[in-house]
């Protein structure tokens, strides 16, 4: 028992000494002085100013921990810091540290760092100057020693904020938060494995995993990589994707694989949409929207093309294919969207994202759509253009033949109290100053045919002058007929008018019209035949029917 009692005395004899060794070296190393080697050894390898707070060692982790460091930014963007932080725990190699006082750094940790990003009109970044060849100096004897081939086993960013601006600053700059970054042997001649995670303004969060490398000499941002990025539960505006100025809105899951090799880039993947908006005056899709997507982009003259992109809303697919241009903090576009036979009951809960009214009370259902459209212009203000065409569908709760009830008073056509559509055609141009549709040509079961143009503004204000001509098969054209038999010239020339067809104007708004047939028009003639048919009995029946 005395021996065992001697050797846990022995042993807890030695853990004592250890402690108290550690304890000495620790403080009796003063970290401090290797405070300046490094700050220099880190400025002319990224060209820039940096600067560490107070130095301590801690011997049991094996590092420098430094106070409040900081990195400066390009003069070219502000004279702000672009990064600083808690603290940076500095790894290094701890026997040649204690026994020769020669310092090998083996990795940074960097706590809570805020980092500042900002793009220029000209689409350069501030931190594209970084380690580039005309602002990082020739690595001296000493930078070599703390950082053998400008190389650093572990580069790691735990719970960072980055704010994302422009220059000049337009609109609120964005914050992401929790940025946790990892990169393994850093170099910036070679590639090098890394991963980021964070979360993304009103929620969401980012995952990249993927190798960059080697850095770009003369633009850190056209440094190739290979990347997989998932986005989830980003909102479009808050996470900058778009700008709240375009009308749109919704939140996106993202699944991409990027490739780059520094001069071209490409992104194929997949988008998953929710609660869309497209447009200012539109409401939130209640229908999700799938989009598959290849992209290709120059990195240097920010121009791209869509290769391809499919865009899905239930069983309907929009094909897509174009280029863009970015130019400053604009992008202008060329673009075709083709959708052919797509089933309208699976874009009726779409529509409304598009500002997209229909009269209140009523529906859609049944039917297809077919469509060929141009997208030009800036993303801001998009010029939309070309055919559209509905075939086989039904406006069920709108009886276009009660609001034409002077027409179908006169006539006796009627088409129910759901509205049924065996085609409508019209050349679409959409902007900002509202909806134009050129060449509108219609036909309506139990009515006939309409055609002309109007507009709908951005409050959604009909203006429309249609030229409606009776089914010459139906009761219409019977009643044409029985128009003939009315007495004299005002018999002929009605029946004749309605043969021809029925001016009609459409004003109020797409949630509830208001159409009022013209009765000039319609009985021609002079002036004088006018006055003598409005106040005649028959031309005050008439008018009565038209509501005039």
């Amino acid at each position: 028992m005395a021996a065992i009692k001697r050797s846990w005395m022995v042993i807890g004899g030695v853990i004592v000494l250890v402690l108290i060794g550690i304890f000495a070296i620790s403080h009796l190393l003063d970290a401090d002085t290797y405070r300046g080697r490094i700050e220099k050894a880190l400025s002319d390898s990224l060209g820039r100013p940096v600067q560490l707070g107070h130095l301590d060692f801690s011997l049991f982790s094996g590092s420098l921990l430094a106070e409040s460091p900081s990195i400066a930014d390009d003069p070219a963007f502000s004279n702000q810091s672009f990064l600083t932080a808690k603290d940076v725990r500095i790894g290094v190699e701890v026997m040649p540290l204690i026994l020769r006082r020669e310092l090998h750094i083996q990795s940074f940790t960097i706590d809570q760092p805020k980092i500042l990003l900002v793009r220029a009109a000209n689409g350069t970044w501030n931190y594209s100057s970084l380690g580039s060849e005309g602002k990082r100096k020739a690595p001296s004897a000493d930078t070599e020693s703390l950082l053998p081939n400008l190389t650093v086993n572990k580069i790691e960013i735990k719970d960072g904020t980055v704010t994302l601006g422009t220059l000049p600053q337009q609109g609120q700059p964005r914050v992401y938060s929790e940025l946790n970054l990892n990169v393994q042997k850093f170099s910036f001649a070679s590639a090098f494995p890394f991963t980021v995670s964070g979360k993304l303004p009103a929620g969401g969060s980012i995952d990249v995993t993927g190798n960059a490398g080697p850095v770009n000499q003369r633009d850190a941002s056209l440094t190739p990589i290979t990347a997989q990025v998932a986005l989830k539960h980003a909102d479009l505006v808050n996470a900058g994707l778009v700008e709240a100025s375009q009308g749109i809105s919704g939140i996106a899951d993202l699944d991409t694989k990027l490739v780059s090799n520094g001069q071209t880039a490409q992104a194929d993947g997949k988008l998953h949409l929710t609660q869309l908006k497209l447009a200012k005056n539109g409401t939130p899709s209640s229908q999700p929207v799938d989009v598959q997507f290849s992209v290709g982009q120059d990195l240097q003259s920010l121009s791209g093309k869509i290769n391809s992109a499919s865009v899905q809303v239930s069983k309907a697919v929009l094909g897509i294919t174009g280029t863009y241009q970015t130019t400053g903090n604009t992008t202008t576009t060329q673009i075709n969207v083709d959708g052919k036979n797509m089933p309208i009951d699976d874009l009726v809960a779409f529509l409304p994202s598009l500002g997209v009214q229909l009269p209140s009370g009523s529906r859609l259902q049944g039917g297809t759509l077919n469509t060929t459209l141009d997208i030009t212009g800036p993303v801001t203000a998009p010029v939309i253009t070309g055919p559209v065409r509905v075939t086989n569908t039904q406006l069920a709760g709108f009886d276009l033949g009660q609001k034409l009830a002077s027409i179908q008073s006169l006539t006796g056509a009627k088409t129910g109290s759901n509205t049924t559509i065996q085609v409508l055609s019209t050349n679409l141009r959409y902007s900002t100053e509202g909806v134009q549709t050129n060449s509108l040509a219609a036909v309506v079961s139990g009515l006939g045919s309409a055609s002309g143009s109007g507009s709908i503004s951005p409050s959604n204000a009909l203006n429309y002058r249609l030229l409606i001509k009776l089914d010459s098969t139906g009761v219409g054209g019977l009643a044409t007929q029985a128009m003939g038999m009315l007495p004299g010239v005002f018999g002929s020339t009605v029946a004749q008018a309605t043969a021809n067809g029925i001016p009609v104007t459409i004003s109020g708004t797409t949630a509830n019209p208001v159409f009022t047939p013209d009765l000039g028009k319609m009985i021609g003639g002079n002036t004088q035949q006018k006055q003598n048919l409005q106040s005649s009995p028959l031309g005050k029946a008439l008018s009565g029917l038209f509501k005039r």
